[in-house]
Protein backbone atom coordinates (compact mmCIF):
# COMPACT_ATOMS: atom_id res chain seq x y z
CA UNK A 1 0.00 0.00 0.00
CA UNK A 2 2.49 1.93 1.24
CA UNK A 3 4.42 1.73 -2.55
CA UNK A 4 1.08 2.57 -4.42
CA UNK A 5 0.82 5.52 -2.25
CA UNK A 6 4.12 6.85 -3.15
CA UNK A 7 3.68 6.07 -6.49
CA UNK A 8 0.62 7.91 -6.89
CA UNK A 9 2.00 11.08 -4.72
CA UNK A 10 5.00 10.83 -7.63
CA UNK A 11 2.31 10.73 -10.62
CA UNK A 12 0.39 13.99 -9.06
CA UNK A 13 3.88 15.42 -8.78
CA UNK A 14 5.13 14.58 -12.39
CA UNK A 15 1.66 16.22 -13.62
CA UNK A 16 1.50 19.17 -11.37
CA UNK A 17 5.23 19.81 -13.19
CA UNK A 18 4.18 19.49 -16.69
CA UNK A 19 0.63 21.38 -16.15
CA UNK A 20 3.21 23.94 -14.71
CA UNK A 21 5.35 23.64 -17.30
CA UNK A 22 2.21 24.30 -19.91
CA UNK A 23 0.91 27.46 -18.05
CA UNK A 24 4.52 28.71 -18.01
CA UNK A 25 4.60 28.19 -21.47
CA UNK A 26 1.33 29.41 -22.15
CA UNK A 27 1.88 32.33 -20.32
CA UNK A 28 4.87 33.08 -22.58
CA UNK A 29 3.08 32.50 -25.66
CA UNK A 30 0.67 34.84 -24.62
CA UNK A 31 2.86 37.53 -23.54
CA UNK A 32 4.96 37.27 -26.85
CA UNK A 33 1.51 37.85 -28.70
CA UNK A 34 0.78 40.11 -26.42
CA UNK A 35 4.13 42.20 -26.75
CA UNK A 36 3.44 41.77 -30.31
CA UNK A 37 -0.04 42.66 -30.79
CA UNK A 38 1.44 46.18 -28.64
CA UNK A 39 4.01 46.91 -30.87
CA UNK A 40 1.53 47.12 -34.22
CA UNK A 41 -0.95 48.93 -32.35
CA UNK A 42 1.59 50.98 -31.27
CA UNK A 43 2.57 52.15 -35.01
CA UNK A 44 -1.70 53.04 -35.97
CA UNK A 45 -2.92 56.65 -35.55
CA UNK A 46 -6.07 55.74 -33.79
CA UNK A 47 -4.08 53.62 -31.19
CA UNK A 48 -1.67 56.51 -31.00
CA UNK A 49 -3.72 59.21 -30.29
CA UNK A 50 -5.61 57.33 -27.79
CA UNK A 51 -2.31 56.74 -26.01
CA UNK A 52 -0.75 60.38 -25.81
CA UNK A 53 -1.83 63.35 -24.06
CA UNK A 54 -0.70 66.68 -23.17
CA UNK A 55 -0.51 67.11 -19.17
CA UNK A 56 0.39 69.90 -16.47
CA UNK A 57 3.38 69.41 -15.13
CA UNK A 58 3.85 71.78 -12.18
CA UNK A 59 7.17 70.35 -11.18
CA UNK A 60 8.91 71.91 -14.21
CA UNK A 61 6.94 74.98 -13.72
CA UNK A 62 3.67 76.73 -13.55
CA UNK A 63 1.16 76.10 -16.98
CA UNK A 64 3.46 74.53 -18.58
CA UNK A 65 2.71 70.84 -20.71
CA UNK A 66 4.73 67.69 -20.81
CA UNK A 67 4.04 64.69 -23.43
CA UNK A 68 2.40 61.64 -21.47
CA UNK A 69 2.57 58.85 -24.09
CA UNK A 70 2.71 54.98 -24.12
CA UNK A 71 6.07 53.45 -23.98
CA UNK A 72 5.84 51.53 -26.32
CA UNK A 73 5.43 54.71 -28.67
CA UNK A 74 8.21 55.56 -30.86
CA UNK A 75 8.73 59.46 -31.69
CA UNK A 76 10.13 58.41 -34.86
CA UNK A 77 7.17 57.05 -35.80
CA UNK A 78 4.94 59.72 -38.78
CA UNK A 79 1.72 59.06 -37.09
CA UNK A 80 3.44 60.08 -33.25
CA UNK A 81 4.15 63.67 -34.96
CA UNK A 82 1.29 63.57 -37.12
CA UNK A 83 -0.95 63.36 -33.48
CA UNK A 84 1.13 65.89 -31.71
CA UNK A 85 0.47 68.39 -34.47
CA UNK A 86 -3.53 67.55 -33.69
CA UNK A 87 -2.96 68.13 -30.26
CA UNK A 88 -0.84 71.36 -30.53
CA UNK A 89 -3.71 72.31 -32.86
CA UNK A 90 -6.36 71.78 -30.26
CA UNK A 91 -4.90 73.69 -27.45
CA UNK A 92 -4.22 76.66 -29.75
CA UNK A 93 -7.97 76.60 -31.08
CA UNK A 94 -9.49 76.00 -27.60
CA UNK A 95 -7.54 78.74 -25.49
CA UNK A 96 -6.37 82.41 -26.59
CA UNK A 97 -2.73 82.84 -25.94
CA UNK A 98 -0.76 85.84 -25.44
CA UNK A 99 2.61 87.05 -24.79
CA UNK A 100 1.56 87.45 -20.76
CA UNK A 101 -0.07 83.47 -21.02
CA UNK A 102 1.82 81.68 -23.33
CA UNK A 103 1.21 78.00 -24.55
CA UNK A 104 4.34 76.30 -23.02
CA UNK A 105 5.36 72.67 -23.74
CA UNK A 106 8.49 71.32 -23.33
CA UNK A 107 9.55 69.04 -26.33
CA UNK A 108 6.13 67.60 -27.46
CA UNK A 109 7.86 66.55 -30.34
CA UNK A 110 10.05 64.50 -28.79
CA UNK A 111 13.40 65.40 -31.08
CA UNK A 112 15.05 67.65 -28.00
CA UNK A 113 15.22 66.42 -24.24
CA UNK A 114 14.90 70.08 -23.00
CA UNK A 115 13.31 72.07 -25.67
CA UNK A 116 10.53 74.09 -24.97
CA UNK A 117 8.03 75.29 -27.14
CA UNK A 118 6.36 78.70 -26.73
CA UNK A 119 3.32 79.63 -28.73
CA UNK A 120 1.22 82.62 -28.55
CA UNK A 121 -0.73 85.42 -30.37
CA UNK A 122 -0.28 88.90 -31.28
CA UNK A 123 -1.34 90.63 -33.86
CA UNK A 124 -0.06 94.12 -33.69
CA UNK A 125 3.07 93.99 -34.85
CA UNK A 126 5.97 91.75 -36.15
CA UNK A 127 8.21 91.50 -32.69
CA UNK A 128 11.48 89.36 -32.36
CA UNK A 129 12.01 87.23 -28.87
CA UNK A 130 14.88 87.95 -27.14
CA UNK A 131 16.04 85.42 -24.29
CA UNK A 132 18.33 84.81 -21.98
CA UNK A 133 18.54 81.41 -19.41
CA UNK A 134 20.21 82.17 -15.72
CA UNK A 135 20.84 79.73 -13.65
CA UNK A 136 22.44 79.68 -9.66
CA UNK A 137 25.60 78.39 -10.42
CA UNK A 138 28.63 80.51 -11.14
CA UNK A 139 30.14 78.42 -13.20
CA UNK A 140 27.49 78.98 -15.52
CA UNK A 141 27.18 81.49 -17.55
CA UNK A 142 24.17 83.36 -19.12
CA UNK A 143 22.61 81.86 -22.60
CA UNK A 144 21.50 84.90 -24.60
CA UNK A 145 19.94 84.61 -28.04
CA UNK A 146 17.24 85.84 -30.13
CA UNK A 147 14.81 83.23 -31.13
CA UNK A 148 13.52 82.55 -34.21
CA UNK A 149 9.83 83.00 -35.23
CA UNK A 150 7.99 79.55 -37.03
CA UNK A 151 3.84 81.21 -36.61
CA UNK A 152 2.64 83.22 -39.41
CA UNK A 153 0.24 86.12 -39.71
CA UNK A 154 0.21 87.12 -36.13
CA UNK A 155 0.79 83.98 -34.84
CA UNK A 156 4.12 83.41 -32.41
CA UNK A 157 5.93 79.96 -32.22
CA UNK A 158 9.38 79.17 -30.97
CA UNK A 159 11.19 76.63 -29.52
CA UNK A 160 14.12 78.26 -26.74
CA UNK A 161 16.99 76.17 -26.78
CA UNK A 162 19.26 76.19 -24.15
CA UNK A 163 17.72 74.89 -20.90
CA UNK A 164 20.39 73.32 -18.86
CA UNK A 165 19.42 70.22 -17.21
CA UNK A 166 18.99 69.47 -13.48
CA UNK A 167 19.03 73.27 -12.27
CA UNK A 168 15.85 76.02 -12.03
CA UNK A 169 16.15 77.82 -15.11
CA UNK A 170 14.97 81.41 -15.01
CA UNK A 171 14.06 82.33 -18.64
CA UNK A 172 13.52 85.89 -19.08
CA UNK A 173 11.74 86.98 -21.84
CA UNK A 174 11.66 89.95 -23.92
CA UNK A 175 9.23 91.12 -26.92
CA UNK A 176 11.18 93.18 -29.25
CA UNK A 177 10.35 95.94 -32.34
CA UNK A 178 13.67 96.61 -33.01
CA UNK A 179 15.71 98.06 -29.69
CA UNK A 180 12.48 98.45 -27.94
CA UNK A 181 11.32 96.49 -25.80
CA UNK A 182 7.62 96.05 -26.07
CA UNK A 183 6.89 93.25 -23.15
CA UNK A 184 8.79 91.10 -20.96
CA UNK A 185 8.46 88.43 -18.37
CA UNK A 186 10.19 86.18 -16.68
CA UNK A 187 9.40 82.06 -15.95
CA UNK A 188 11.13 79.67 -13.43
CA UNK A 189 11.35 76.16 -15.19
CA UNK A 190 13.01 73.10 -13.20
CA UNK A 191 14.43 71.12 -15.66
CA UNK A 192 15.02 67.36 -14.68
CA UNK A 193 18.10 65.60 -15.11
CA UNK A 194 18.97 64.09 -18.49
CA UNK A 195 17.64 60.33 -18.23
CA UNK A 196 19.56 59.09 -21.10
CA UNK A 197 23.61 59.20 -20.30
CA UNK A 198 25.37 59.11 -17.29
CA UNK A 199 28.50 60.15 -18.37
CA UNK A 200 27.31 63.80 -19.79
CA UNK A 201 27.83 66.34 -17.31
CA UNK A 202 26.33 69.64 -17.51
CA UNK A 203 29.24 71.55 -17.29
CA UNK A 204 32.57 70.45 -19.12
CA UNK A 205 35.84 71.00 -18.05
CA UNK A 206 37.84 74.33 -20.16
CA UNK A 207 41.14 75.83 -20.50
CA UNK A 208 42.03 79.23 -21.91
CA UNK A 209 44.61 79.33 -24.71
CA UNK A 210 47.55 81.86 -25.54
CA UNK A 211 45.21 83.11 -28.18
CA UNK A 212 43.16 86.48 -27.45
CA UNK A 213 40.94 85.72 -30.23
CA UNK A 214 37.30 85.31 -29.93
CA UNK A 215 35.61 81.75 -30.36
CA UNK A 216 33.60 81.67 -33.44
CA UNK A 217 29.88 81.82 -32.97
CA UNK A 218 28.22 78.06 -32.85
CA UNK A 219 27.33 75.14 -30.40
CA UNK A 220 29.69 72.73 -30.26
CA UNK A 221 27.88 69.32 -31.28
CA UNK A 222 29.02 65.92 -29.80
CA UNK A 223 28.39 63.09 -32.32
CA UNK A 224 28.65 59.86 -30.55
CA UNK A 225 29.54 60.62 -27.22
CA UNK A 226 31.36 57.27 -25.63
CA UNK A 227 28.24 54.66 -27.56
CA UNK A 228 27.92 55.27 -31.19
CA UNK A 229 24.93 53.03 -31.04
CA UNK A 230 23.00 54.50 -27.97
CA UNK A 231 24.35 57.87 -27.64
CA UNK A 232 22.43 60.86 -28.61
CA UNK A 233 23.81 64.25 -29.62
CA UNK A 234 24.83 66.35 -26.81
CA UNK A 235 25.32 70.63 -27.70
CA UNK A 236 27.37 72.71 -25.54
CA UNK A 237 27.92 76.22 -25.84
CA UNK A 238 31.57 78.20 -25.85
CA UNK A 239 31.63 78.13 -22.06
CA UNK A 240 31.59 74.27 -22.06
CA UNK A 241 27.92 73.60 -20.98
CA UNK A 242 25.60 71.91 -22.10
CA UNK A 243 22.29 73.20 -24.16
CA UNK A 244 20.82 70.35 -25.93
CA UNK A 245 19.99 66.97 -26.56
CA UNK A 246 18.99 65.91 -29.67
CA UNK A 247 17.43 62.19 -29.60
CA UNK A 248 18.27 59.28 -31.57
CA UNK A 249 17.15 55.72 -32.25
CA UNK A 250 20.48 53.10 -32.01
CA UNK A 251 23.06 55.41 -34.27
CA UNK A 252 24.82 58.35 -33.52
CA UNK A 253 24.43 61.23 -35.92
CA UNK A 254 27.67 61.85 -38.25
CA UNK A 255 27.09 65.29 -39.28
CA UNK A 256 24.14 67.73 -38.79
CA UNK A 257 23.43 69.23 -41.83
CA UNK A 258 20.61 72.35 -42.30
CA UNK A 259 18.82 71.79 -45.21
CA UNK A 260 16.09 74.31 -46.39
CA UNK A 261 16.32 75.26 -42.83
CA UNK A 262 15.50 71.92 -41.38
CA UNK A 263 18.20 69.98 -39.28
CA UNK A 264 18.62 66.48 -41.05
CA UNK A 265 20.72 64.08 -39.64
CA UNK A 266 21.22 60.10 -39.29
CA UNK A 267 18.82 58.68 -36.35
CA UNK A 268 19.41 55.15 -37.05
CA UNK A 269 21.96 52.62 -38.67
CA UNK A 270 19.62 53.07 -42.03
CA UNK A 271 17.09 55.91 -41.37
CA UNK A 272 17.78 59.53 -41.75
CA UNK A 273 15.25 62.88 -40.69
CA UNK A 274 14.48 65.83 -41.23
CA UNK A 275 13.41 68.31 -38.16
CA UNK A 276 11.66 71.39 -38.44
CA UNK A 277 12.73 74.77 -36.37
CA UNK A 278 9.87 73.82 -33.53
CA UNK A 279 11.41 69.74 -33.24
CA UNK A 280 9.01 68.39 -35.75
CA UNK A 281 9.95 65.71 -37.88
CA UNK A 282 8.82 66.52 -41.16
CA UNK A 283 10.54 63.61 -43.06
CA UNK A 284 11.69 60.29 -43.05
CA UNK A 285 14.22 58.68 -45.39
CA UNK A 286 15.12 54.79 -45.07
CA UNK A 287 18.22 53.15 -47.23
CA UNK A 288 16.69 50.03 -47.96
CA UNK A 289 19.62 47.73 -48.39
CA UNK A 290 22.25 49.57 -46.57
CA UNK A 291 23.21 51.08 -43.65
CA UNK A 292 25.10 54.16 -42.48
CA UNK A 293 28.77 54.95 -41.79
CA UNK A 294 31.37 57.48 -40.55
CA UNK A 295 29.89 60.41 -42.86
CA UNK A 296 27.55 62.10 -45.49
CA UNK A 297 27.32 65.08 -47.41
CA UNK A 298 24.90 67.66 -49.25
CA UNK A 299 24.86 68.07 -52.68
CA UNK A 300 23.15 71.25 -52.84
CA UNK A 301 22.68 71.19 -56.71
CA UNK A 302 21.17 68.05 -56.88
CA UNK A 303 19.39 68.03 -53.27
CA UNK A 304 20.28 64.83 -52.40
CA UNK A 305 22.56 63.10 -49.68
CA UNK A 306 25.96 61.81 -50.97
CA UNK A 307 26.32 58.55 -47.90
CA UNK A 308 29.04 56.27 -46.27
CA UNK A 309 27.12 52.90 -46.89
CA UNK A 310 27.34 49.31 -46.25
CA UNK A 311 25.48 47.54 -48.60
CA UNK A 312 24.00 44.78 -46.45
CA UNK A 313 24.52 41.10 -47.87
CA UNK A 314 27.90 41.86 -49.17
CA UNK A 315 31.05 40.37 -47.82
CA UNK A 316 32.56 43.43 -47.68
CA UNK A 317 31.87 46.88 -45.65
CA UNK A 318 32.44 50.37 -45.95
CA UNK A 319 33.41 50.40 -49.43
CA UNK A 320 29.99 51.78 -51.20
CA UNK A 321 29.12 55.32 -51.77
CA UNK A 322 25.02 56.07 -52.35
CA UNK A 323 23.12 58.87 -52.96
CA UNK A 324 19.60 59.54 -50.70
CA UNK A 325 17.30 62.29 -53.03
CA UNK A 326 15.73 64.44 -50.44
CA UNK A 327 12.44 64.97 -53.09
CA UNK A 328 11.64 60.91 -53.82
CA UNK A 329 13.58 59.44 -51.31
CA UNK A 330 14.96 57.02 -53.65
CA UNK A 331 18.28 55.30 -53.02
CA UNK A 332 21.36 54.99 -55.68
CA UNK A 333 23.99 52.90 -55.10
CA UNK A 334 26.75 55.09 -57.01
CA UNK A 335 30.17 53.19 -55.82
CA UNK A 336 31.36 50.43 -55.20
CA UNK A 337 35.45 50.71 -54.76
CA UNK A 338 36.10 47.21 -55.17
CA UNK A 339 35.56 47.38 -59.01
CA UNK A 340 38.04 50.66 -58.98
CA UNK A 341 40.62 49.20 -56.57
CA UNK A 342 40.48 45.51 -56.88
CA UNK A 343 44.26 44.84 -56.55
CA UNK A 344 44.25 46.69 -53.15
CA UNK A 345 41.25 44.29 -52.33
CA UNK A 346 42.79 40.98 -53.71
CA UNK A 347 46.04 41.61 -50.68
CA UNK A 348 43.62 42.61 -47.41
CA UNK A 349 43.40 39.55 -45.33
CA UNK A 350 40.79 38.75 -42.80
CA UNK A 351 41.93 39.45 -39.00
CA UNK A 352 41.54 37.52 -36.25
CA UNK A 353 38.57 38.06 -34.41
CA UNK A 354 37.06 39.77 -37.22
CA UNK A 355 36.54 43.62 -38.40
CA UNK A 356 36.23 46.29 -35.22
CA UNK A 357 32.64 46.00 -35.14
CA UNK A 358 33.00 41.63 -34.24
CA UNK A 359 31.63 40.57 -37.84
CA UNK A 360 32.92 38.59 -40.39
CA UNK A 361 32.86 41.10 -43.57
CA UNK A 362 35.79 43.03 -44.69
CA UNK A 363 37.07 46.05 -43.62
CA UNK A 364 39.42 46.56 -46.75
CA UNK A 365 38.99 49.81 -47.52
CA UNK A 366 37.46 51.40 -44.31
CA UNK A 367 36.37 55.08 -45.78
CA UNK A 368 35.50 57.54 -43.42
CA UNK A 369 35.00 60.87 -44.81
CA UNK A 370 33.74 62.44 -48.20
CA UNK A 371 34.15 65.99 -49.50
CA UNK A 372 32.20 66.89 -52.65
CA UNK A 373 34.45 69.42 -55.20
CA UNK A 374 31.97 69.67 -57.84
CA UNK A 375 28.83 68.16 -59.48
CA UNK A 376 31.52 65.45 -60.64
CA UNK A 377 34.12 64.66 -58.59
CA UNK A 378 34.03 63.84 -54.59
CA UNK A 379 37.56 63.36 -52.41
CA UNK A 380 37.39 60.84 -49.84
CA UNK A 381 39.72 59.11 -47.21
CA UNK A 382 40.19 55.66 -46.69
CA UNK A 383 42.00 54.97 -42.61
CA UNK A 384 42.82 51.32 -44.02
CA UNK A 385 45.27 52.71 -46.98
CA UNK A 386 46.41 55.88 -45.29
CA UNK A 387 45.17 57.22 -48.97
CA UNK A 388 43.16 60.38 -50.11
CA UNK A 389 41.17 59.13 -53.09
CA UNK A 390 40.56 61.61 -55.41
CA UNK A 391 37.34 60.30 -57.65
CA UNK A 392 36.37 61.77 -60.81
CA UNK A 393 32.71 61.04 -62.86
CA UNK A 394 31.79 60.00 -59.58
CA UNK A 395 27.97 59.64 -60.68
CA UNK A 396 27.86 57.93 -63.90
CA UNK A 397 31.45 56.48 -64.62
CA UNK A 398 33.30 56.36 -61.29
CA UNK A 399 37.18 56.88 -62.18
CA UNK A 400 40.14 57.54 -59.94
CA UNK A 401 42.03 60.81 -60.62
CA UNK A 402 44.40 60.82 -58.09
CA UNK A 403 45.64 59.07 -54.51
CA UNK A 404 47.82 61.16 -51.91
CA UNK A 405 49.51 58.26 -49.83
CA UNK A 406 53.26 57.58 -49.01
CA UNK A 407 54.47 55.67 -52.15
CA UNK A 408 54.93 52.61 -49.96
CA UNK A 409 51.53 51.27 -49.36
CA UNK A 410 50.89 51.13 -53.54
CA UNK A 411 54.54 49.83 -53.94
CA UNK A 412 54.77 47.28 -56.79
CA UNK A 413 50.94 47.89 -57.54
CA UNK A 414 49.14 49.33 -61.05
CA UNK A 415 48.06 52.19 -59.35
CA UNK A 416 51.63 54.25 -58.85
CA UNK A 417 51.08 56.06 -61.70
CA UNK A 418 48.36 57.47 -59.89
CA UNK A 419 50.11 59.10 -56.38
CA UNK A 420 50.68 62.50 -56.55
CA UNK A 421 54.35 63.81 -55.83
CA UNK A 422 54.96 65.63 -52.79
CA UNK A 423 56.66 68.47 -52.29
CA UNK A 424 58.92 69.00 -48.90
CA UNK A 425 60.02 66.87 -46.28
CA UNK A 426 56.91 65.92 -43.78
CA UNK A 427 55.61 62.79 -42.88
CA UNK A 428 52.32 62.16 -45.03
CA UNK A 429 48.85 61.57 -43.99
CA UNK A 430 48.19 57.95 -41.36
CA UNK A 431 44.80 56.82 -41.05
CA UNK A 432 43.33 60.44 -41.70
CA UNK A 433 39.79 61.67 -40.93
CA UNK A 434 37.38 64.16 -42.16
CA UNK A 435 39.03 64.92 -45.36
CA UNK A 436 37.69 68.95 -46.62
CA UNK A 437 37.59 70.24 -50.28
CA UNK A 438 38.71 73.92 -50.23
CA UNK A 439 38.97 76.13 -52.86
CA UNK A 440 40.65 79.97 -52.75
CA UNK A 441 40.34 82.46 -55.35
CA UNK A 442 43.71 83.68 -54.74
CA UNK A 443 44.90 80.17 -56.10
CA UNK A 444 45.73 79.14 -59.68
CA UNK A 445 43.08 77.43 -61.91
CA UNK A 446 43.84 73.42 -60.86
CA UNK A 447 44.95 74.36 -57.26
CA UNK A 448 42.94 74.17 -54.30
CA UNK A 449 43.38 72.56 -50.33
CA UNK A 450 42.93 69.41 -48.78
CA UNK A 451 42.40 69.99 -45.27
CA UNK A 452 41.93 67.03 -42.70
CA UNK A 453 42.94 65.66 -39.00
CA UNK A 454 45.54 63.84 -39.81
CA UNK A 455 45.74 60.99 -37.08
CA UNK A 456 49.48 60.15 -37.47
CA UNK A 457 48.23 56.47 -36.44
CA UNK A 458 49.99 53.65 -38.73
CA UNK A 459 47.98 50.48 -38.44
CA UNK A 460 45.96 48.66 -40.71
CA UNK A 461 44.63 45.33 -39.80
CA UNK A 462 43.85 44.04 -43.02
CA UNK A 463 47.43 44.36 -43.91
CA UNK A 464 49.74 43.00 -41.30
CA UNK A 465 52.52 42.41 -43.75
CA UNK A 466 53.08 46.04 -44.31
CA UNK A 467 55.97 48.05 -43.48
CA UNK A 468 55.28 51.08 -41.96
CA UNK A 469 58.65 52.62 -41.36
CA UNK A 470 57.89 55.41 -44.04
CA UNK A 471 55.36 56.45 -41.58
CA UNK A 472 57.82 58.37 -38.97
CA UNK A 473 56.74 59.46 -35.86
CA UNK A 474 52.90 57.64 -36.05
CA UNK A 475 51.92 56.14 -33.03
CA UNK A 476 49.76 53.04 -32.11
CA UNK A 477 45.91 52.45 -31.20
CA UNK A 478 46.72 53.80 -27.40
CA UNK A 479 49.82 55.46 -27.71
CA UNK A 480 50.97 58.21 -29.78
CA UNK A 481 53.13 61.81 -29.61
CA UNK A 482 50.68 64.03 -31.61
CA UNK A 483 48.05 64.02 -34.10
CA UNK A 484 47.93 66.76 -36.24
CA UNK A 485 45.76 69.04 -38.43
CA UNK A 486 47.26 68.98 -42.17
CA UNK A 487 46.49 71.33 -44.94
CA UNK A 488 47.50 70.21 -48.45
CA UNK A 489 48.36 72.26 -51.40
CA UNK A 490 47.16 70.27 -54.11
CA UNK A 491 48.61 71.07 -57.67
CA UNK A 492 46.61 69.06 -60.50
CA UNK A 493 48.80 70.89 -62.82
CA UNK A 494 52.13 69.88 -61.30
CA UNK A 495 50.72 66.97 -59.72
CA UNK A 496 51.70 67.65 -56.86
CA UNK A 497 50.66 68.19 -52.96
CA UNK A 498 52.50 70.30 -50.24
CA UNK A 499 52.14 70.41 -46.68
CA UNK A 500 51.46 74.06 -46.29
CA UNK A 501 49.72 74.23 -42.78
CA UNK A 502 50.22 71.79 -39.87
CA UNK A 503 49.11 72.07 -36.18
CA UNK A 504 50.03 69.84 -33.40
CA UNK A 505 46.71 68.69 -31.96
CA UNK A 506 46.03 65.90 -28.90
CA UNK A 507 46.72 62.10 -30.01
CA UNK A 508 44.05 60.31 -31.19
CA UNK A 509 44.44 57.47 -33.35
CA UNK A 510 40.68 56.46 -34.91
CA UNK A 511 37.71 58.85 -34.18
CA UNK A 512 38.40 62.48 -34.56
CA UNK A 513 37.65 65.62 -36.87
CA UNK A 514 38.82 69.03 -37.77
CA UNK A 515 36.66 71.74 -39.20
CA UNK A 516 37.36 75.13 -40.76
CA UNK A 517 35.25 77.87 -39.26
CA UNK A 518 33.91 80.85 -41.34
CA UNK A 519 35.71 83.18 -39.50
CA UNK A 520 39.30 81.59 -39.50
CA UNK A 521 38.93 79.73 -37.01
CA UNK A 522 39.41 75.94 -36.41
CA UNK A 523 37.43 73.13 -34.46
CA UNK A 524 39.69 69.90 -33.56
CA UNK A 525 38.59 67.39 -31.71
CA UNK A 526 40.49 64.35 -30.62
CA UNK A 527 38.31 61.42 -29.21
CA UNK A 528 40.62 59.07 -28.27
CA UNK A 529 41.77 61.96 -25.83
CA UNK A 530 38.03 62.69 -24.48
CA UNK A 531 39.23 66.51 -26.02
CA UNK A 532 38.55 69.08 -28.37
CA UNK A 533 40.05 72.57 -28.92
CA UNK A 534 39.06 75.95 -30.96
CA UNK A 535 42.48 77.66 -32.56
CA UNK A 536 42.55 80.91 -34.85
CA UNK A 537 43.35 81.32 -38.03
CA UNK A 538 47.35 81.22 -37.00
CA UNK A 539 47.01 77.62 -35.22
CA UNK A 540 46.99 79.03 -31.47
CA UNK A 541 45.14 77.78 -29.34
CA UNK A 542 41.75 79.61 -27.91
CA UNK A 543 40.28 77.31 -26.22
CA UNK A 544 40.41 73.59 -25.25
CA UNK A 545 38.08 71.42 -23.89
CA UNK A 546 37.93 68.24 -21.93
CA UNK A 547 35.17 65.89 -21.79
CA UNK A 548 34.52 62.86 -19.41
CA UNK A 549 34.05 59.05 -21.22
CA UNK A 550 34.54 55.84 -20.68
CA UNK A 551 35.79 55.23 -24.41
CA UNK A 552 35.52 58.50 -26.74
CA UNK A 553 33.53 61.16 -28.49
CA UNK A 554 33.26 60.14 -32.30
CA UNK A 555 33.38 64.01 -33.66
CA UNK A 556 32.75 66.99 -32.65
CA UNK A 557 31.53 70.19 -34.90
CA UNK A 558 30.24 73.52 -34.36
CA UNK A 559 27.55 74.55 -35.53
CA UNK A 560 25.55 77.94 -36.24
CA UNK A 561 21.95 76.46 -35.62
CA UNK A 562 20.36 79.31 -37.93
CA UNK A 563 17.19 77.59 -37.62
CA UNK A 564 16.98 78.07 -33.83
CA UNK A 565 18.55 81.47 -33.81
CA UNK A 566 18.50 84.76 -35.23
Amino acid sequence: MEKKKKKKILKIIVIAIIVIALLVAAGFGIKKWYDGYIEQKATEYDWIASHTTLTDNNDIGDNVLTVSRNENISIFNMNYQKVMDELIDTRLESGYYTFEAPLLIVNPYGTNTTGLNIYFTDESADYDLNYKISVDDEDIADFERVAVNNGTDGSYAYQIIGLVPGYTNTLKLELTDGDEVINEQTLELNIPKLPTNENIEVTIDTEDGDSTEELADGLYTFLGWDKNYTANTYVYDNNGTFRAELVLDGYRSDRVINIDNNLVYSNSKNTLISVNPMGKIEEAYTLDGYEMHHDYVYDEDNNRLLILANKLGTDTIEDHVISLDLESGKVTDLVDFRDLLPAMYDMAESPEGGNTYGGDELDWLHLNSLSIVNDDDIVLSSRELSTVIYLSDYDSNPTIKYLIADPSMYEDTEYEDLLLDKVGDFTSNAGQHTITYEEDDSLDDGQYYLVMYNNNYSASRTRPFFDWSNYEGTGDYKNGEKSMYYKYLVDENENTYELVESVDLDYSSIVSSVQDMDNGNMVASSGMSHSFAEYDSDGQLIKHFEYPAKKYSYRVFKYEYENWFE
